[in-house]
């Protein structure tokens, strides 16, 4: 068993803090992962290196802010809530787009052979494009709260406390991407992939579910559990989480109006979106916007 160990730095001028924790704990075995590394950034200005290759898995979960990614011909943009995964020996490039509050954790299975990984990387792949968006935003943020305490106790405890907290945000993902392999296949079922297509590039307009289901000749009900059979959330809840991304790039990225962006992610009014955007994203657009107001690089 590594000797777990502690570091907290603090560095005034950049307006930063690091924790890092490291090693096993005497409980790793009864988890799926075994963490090599754990460390924790608050409002981190810029990274040091805009690429990594690891050899092992890298998590980083995003507690506040917004950053850019590219992991192999994948690129996309993560924020709060968000936790972007790159498996070992995979390029991982990543600009700051705005400060950043993350954990970053170094992890390897416990258990799991070679082909079990494959499939998990090719799962993270084909249906999460490697950045998986919980559902279960109180859950995810209740373990963020329970991680920062446990890296300020007694090492013993805390490295268990870290070990049982992120094993339980890797759950997360592990468990829908395993519901999804269970009980649909994208490749065995192009039509909903289309589906998805065709609600990713018209999430903002005037659209309702009947309307998907008629373009794509399937009864609303049908297409309901079809989709929820492919990709493991309902088509109205998948919806709901294109608009609602989108309109947190808009708040971060330009000065509109709360009402025009609401128009623009496809709601009549900005009370409407407000409520909805405050369900989502547990705040309001003004305060959201505020959060992230630094300009971008």
């Amino acid at each position: 068993m590594n000797e777990a160990r502690y570091r907290s730095v603090e560095m005034e001028d950049a307006g930063m803090r690091l924790i890092e924790k490291g090693g096993s704990s005497s409980m790793s075995l009864a988890y799926p992962i075994s963490l090599k590394g754990t460390y924790y950034w608050k409002d981190k200005p810029k990274f040091l290196a805009h690429m990594e290759r690891s050899p092992v898995w890298t998590m980083m979960a995003v507690e506040e802010g917004l950053f850019r990614y590219r992991i192999g011909d994948v690129q996309g943009e993560a924020s709060s809530g968000d936790i972007v995964l790159c498996p070992p020996s995979m390029e991982f490039h990543r600009e700051m787009l705005t400060p950043l509050s993350f954990f970053y954790i170094k992890f390897t299975f416990q258990e799991q052979t070679q082909s079990e990984e494959e499939r998990i990387v090719k799962l993270l792949h084909n249906l999460f494009r490697y950045k998986f968006t919980t559902p279960e935003q109180d859950r995810l943020f209740n373990n963020y709260r329970h991680l920062l305490g446990f890296f300020m106790i007694d090492e013993g405890v805390g490295s268990r406390g870290i070990a049982h907290y992120v094993n339980d945000v890797w759950m997360l993902f592990y468990i829908e991407a395993e519901s999804l392999s269970r009980y649909g296949d994208l490749v065995n079922d192009p039509l909903m992939k289309d589906a998805k297509d065709w609600i990713d590039r018209h999430a903002c307009g005037n659209i309702q579910m009947r309307d998907i289901a008629n373009i794509f000749n399937m009864h609303p009900v049908q297409f309901t559990r079809r989709f929820q059979t492919v990709f493991g959330l309902l088509p109205s809840r998948y919806l709901f989480s294109v608009r609602m991304e989108k309109a947190k790039l808009l708040l971060v990225q330009t000065d509109y109006t709360i009402d025009h962006i609401a128009r623009l992610c496809g709601y009549d009014n900005g009370y409407y979106f407000s409520r909805m955007f405050t369900k989502y994203g547990k705040m309001n657009p003004s305060k959201f916007r505020k959060i992230h107001s630094m300009q971008l690089l």
